[in-house]
């Protein structure tokens, strides 16, 4: 930069401070208010991930409109799975802790927008076996033909039989049907159907009062024929893991509260916490929560604990570290005051540009202690110099930025350029973290030149006035000279004695000439190293993956991975459209298959050529029954019971249970009709079951529609499944589901890569979208974004020191320590089998942007011993201390976020920060220290 802004504007503004010092502090305390004032009512923390990226990038706006078509993407899950597989839990323990989850949640509405446990195959009426897997149609229809015979005795009016005897051919009308039984299938096959029809007689008679409703007074044939929970219509799924064990699932939509800190986490643990409490009456199962809120929740729990811990330690082992350099509490305190007033302020400014914190830009509070303090070190250090050999404060203050006025400037406008680049990438949370951190550390430089100078002015005239003495002085040409005010000019130190205080050494105007080796060592040792590595460097890989960044204990994070999240999706409003789309990819070797409303309108043309047995019936009402009929029912009954009863006795083993269970519910029917005669109230029983007989030949009659629906009728879905097929706006989704395990990055490439070309062949198809599309296009983006941002920050620092230093051959060794310093570190990380990541990714400009200053601060070193003799540069004098502090600070308030961390994203961003620091700082004092003191000794 210009000698006029290094110099001339620098110590114009530090000698208004010294000489106004109570005001520059009061001025100071007022923005520390201010910025603390906005920050806690203005700087909200947003935990929507969906703002981390920016709404003009076109692949990310189309999986925005996705999702806000459908947002069954944004539901928090709840996973149920049988603890013990070895046998699994019966369907009914699934649907009665499902069904249990389900109200406990609807009574949160607080918390709770609404609740989705099951398809209601009630309000699908003739549609609902449309929406069953394609597979499985075939099978259900194979097993409704073989039980026609059994619907045509409920349905049909029975042939050859004339008026006289048609009031006992109603009555008898149970038992041609249990005759029937006997005839078409065997007991065992037939036995749990007869058996809840029989109990549903008796339970409907001496229970008059119950609604003929499946479930009620009617049996519930949707649940004699279940398998499993899902032929329920619950969500029973895969588990992506192991595929011979399922999982159930609960959708939840939460009320979210992305403006806090706590309101996602609280909604999701509140979600949370009812599921555990009804869990524990289901000890058979293992009940969790997933899905993008719980992530969300679980991620900035875990980063907040980890970023506050770690703040917390790092300046406590910062502030150590200031007490145990400079010898003195009050300086450390003062730089400590300082720092935090600057952070302070960065929550005003960071108020005021952004608007809100987020995932990334919260972290920006490690990055100005991590690296602000170094300007305050600089500072501290000069002082600490200079206030022991000069006349007055303004001499003093004079001497100090006359020397660190360049290069902390220098290396703060870098390291704030460092930040600041990412404001021009798409990924709006590290631009959101640039805009922070850039001007927090720019802040910290103005707490260097105001504040710190102002807190030790102020410290200095207290000190005189109660006559505890300063140190400051003169020197001359010849060594150090120090005198204490108290004791006037004519005060007297040894040489020594300022030595030993000062780290600076009196010295002859002349130095010896060491020879070359002495200086060459270090360098090639370094070199030799970095070859080394080498191999190990060239091996280094990027790891894309989101998941892994979180902690691995989350339950959360744990069975995301049970569950298949990954698939990309085509949207149209047209459904020529979509079956285009669905053509295109439906040879891709990526694709295990699709699903979308057109799966209805296959079904129901393939059901229109294939079902027309079942359209044969001839449905007719049956006539009512009396109450003569009601006892020779009972006899029938009692002798069907026995058939069942002789049967179970010849049955294999594992149908006995079931041939004796319906044995059993039948007697118990024909026991409780028979009461009911005896009772006087036969009249009142025939009634029962004539207007049971009504409603249940209207039950079957609607299960056999099913195999004849009419046109689909998206309008009339359930919620439950048409959030998942159509957009409130009529827009249809086709998901296309992978082969491969997409939480592998080439799987996840070779997937994306395919279904796009294919989409991209076909005439009029929208490019695809959805969960994988997005990841993949976004961490591609964002590893784009880093290296972007990386040769733009090289590239304005190669500047900055060059304007600085106005020499090329300087600026080149300056820059140089991270020629040297970085490939030790990606050989370092490779060698610790540690990969690039989302998080660590965005450490390389920002060592690029804090790691320059070493070159720089020992290059101005070295600058200074070169123009002025009498600072000569022998040992390892206060600079080398000041340079050692800067990189103790920065790795030291980085490594906690590896030491302390169980988010994987920031401790390894912490690692490969305090890594790559001590790489840096290394090279500097191991290759760029020897080259600059062979110089001056030449």
């Amino acid at each position: 930069m210009s000698s006029r802004f290094f110099h001339r504007l620098p110590l114009q503004i530090v000698l208004t401070v010294v000489t106004r010092p109570r005001l520059t502090l009061v001025v100071a305390g007022l923005l520390l208010f201010t910025g603390v004032l906005l920050g806690v009512f203005r700087l909200p923390l947003s935990s929507d991930q969906n703002k981390l990226f920016s709404r003009d990038v076109p692949f990310f706006r189309q999986y925005l409109q996705f999702v806000e078509k459908f947002p069954e993407n944004e539901a928090v899950y709840v996973v149920v799975e049988a603890a013990d597989a070895s046998p699994p839990p019966v369907t009914g323990r699934w649907t009665a802790a499902a069904d249990a989850i389900a109200a406990k949640l609807r009574a949160m509405p607080e918390v709770v927008r609404r609740v989705y446990a099951r398809v209601p195959s009630d309000q699908l009426g003739d549609q609902g076996l449309l929406y069953e897997r394609a597979e499985l149609i075939p099978a259900r229809l194979a097993e409704v033909n073989r039980f026609l015979p059994m619907v045509r005795i409920w349905a049909e009016q029975p042939p050859g039989e004339g008026p006289p005897a048609q009031r006992f051919l109603n009555a008898m009308l149970l038992s041609r049907f249990a005759g029937l039984v006997g005839q078409k299938q065997s007991p065992t096959e037939a036995a749990p159907f007869v058996g809840v029809i029989a109990e549903s007689w008796g339970r409907s008679v001496n229970e008059p009062a119950l609604p003929l409703v499946p479930g009620k007074g009617l049996p519930d044939l949707e649940l004699l024929g279940a398998q499993s929970p899902r032929d329920l219509g619950y969500f029973f799924v895969p588990d992506e893991t192991d595929r011979s064990r399922n999982l159930l699932l609960i959708q939840v939509y939460p009320k979210q509260n992305y403006s806090s800190l706590t309101g996602v986490s609280e909604t999701v643990e509140a979600i949370r916490g009812a599921v555990a409490g009804v869990a524990g009456g289901y000890p058979e199962f293992r009940v969790g929560i997933t899905g993008r809120p719980a992530l969300e929740a679980d991620e900035m729990r875990t980063t907040d604990r980890d970023s506050t811990r770690s703040e917390i330690v790092a300046l406590s082992a910062v502030f150590i570290g200031l007490v145990v350099m400079f010898r003195s509490l009050w300086r450390a305190v003062a730089a400590t005051i300082a720092l935090c007033t600057a952070i302070g302020i960065t929550f005003g400014w960071a108020a005021i540009a952004v608007g809100e914190l987020n995932l990334l830009s919260i972290v920006f509070f490690i990055a100005l202690i991590g690296i602000g303090m170094d300007y305050l070190v600089q500072v501290l250090s000069r002082y600490r110099v200079e206030v022991v050999r000069r006349g007055s404060v303004r001499t003093v203050w004079i001497a100090v930025f006359r020397q660190v006025a360049a290069p902390i400037t220098t290396a703060c406008l870098g390291a704030a350029g460092a930040f600041l680049v990412a404001y021009f990438t798409p990924f709006q949370g590290a631009a959101d973290l640039g805009v922070i951190a850039g001007g927090g550390l720019l802040i910290c430089l103005a707490c260097g030149y105001t504040v710190l100078p102002a807190l030790l002015t102020v410290f200095v005239r207290k000190r005189s006035t109660t006559d505890l003495g300063m140190e400051v002085g003169a020197v001359s040409d010849t060594g150090f000279q120090p005198v204490r005010i108290d004791q006037g000019v004519g005060g007297r130190e040894s040489p020594e004695r300022g030595a030993q205080r000062t780290g600076w050494k009196p010295v002859s105007l002349t130095e010896p000439s060491p020879r070359l080796r002495r200086y060459i060592l270090t360098p090639l040792l370094w070199l030799v190293g970095v070859l080394a590595l080498l191999p190990f460097a060239i091996q280094a890989r990027f790891d894309a993956g989101l998941l892994g960044l979180q902690a691995p204990n989350l339950p959360s994070v744990q069975l995301v991975r049970k569950l298949q999240t990954w698939s990309a999706v085509v949207l149209s409003s047209d459904l020529e459209t979509l079956r285009r789309a669905r053509s295109a990819i439906a040879d891709s070797p990526e694709v295990a298959g699709t699903e979308s409303i057109l799966d209805a309108y296959d079904a129901r043309d393939w059901l229109a050529k294939n079902a027309g047995q079942t359209r044969q019936v001839q449905w007719s009402e049956p006539a009512a029954i009396v109450a003569g009929d009601v006892p020779k029912l009972v006899a029938s009954l009692k002798a069907v019971a026995g058939q069942f009863e002789a049967a179970g006795k010849t049955a294999p083993p594992a149908e006995r249970p079931a041939v004796a269970t319906a044995a059993g519910q039948i007697r118990a029917a024909a026991d409780r009709l028979d009461a009911a005669v005896k009772a006087g109230q036969g009249d009142a029983a025939a009634v029962r079951l004539s207007a049971w007989q009504s409603a249940f030949v209207g039950q079957l009659r609607g299960q056999l529609a099913t195999f004849n629906p009419g046109p689909v009728r998206v309008e009339g879905l359930p919620p439950e499944l048409k959030g998942h097929l159509v957009a409130d706006d009529g827009t249809y989704a086709l998901y296309i589901y992978p082969k491969q395990d997409l939480w592998q990055r080439e799987h996840l490439q070779r997937f994306v890569t395919d279904i796009e070309k294919r989409s991209a062949a076909a005439t009029g198809v929208p490019p695809p979208t959805g969960i994988a599309v997005n990841i993949l296009h976004s961490t591609e983006s964002v590893q784009r974004s880093f290296l972007t941002a990386t040769a733009y920050a090289l590239g304005l620092i190669v500047l900055l020191v060059l304007l600085d230093l106005r020499n090329l051959p300087q600026t080149l060794l300056a820059i140089s320590v991270l020629a040297f310093g970085l490939p030790m570190l990606i050989g370092l990380m490779s060698l610790l089998d540690v990969s690039w990541n989302l998080a660590n990714f965005f450490g390389l400009p920002i060592l690029i942007g804090a790691g320059h200053e070493y070159g720089v601060f020992m290059v101005h070193r070295y600058r200074e011993a070169l123009k002025h003799k009498h600072r000569a540069w022998i040992g390892w004098d206060t600079s080398d201390w000041a340079l050692l502090m800067c990189g103790y600070v920065t790795s030291a308030s980085f490594a906690f976020f590896w030491l302390m961390a169980s988010h994987r994203g920031l401790k390894s961003l912490g690692l490969v920060m305090a890594l790559g620091t001590a790489c840096i700082y290394l090279a500097t004092v191991f290759v760029l220290r020897p080259i600059l003191k062979w110089r001056l000794s030449k």
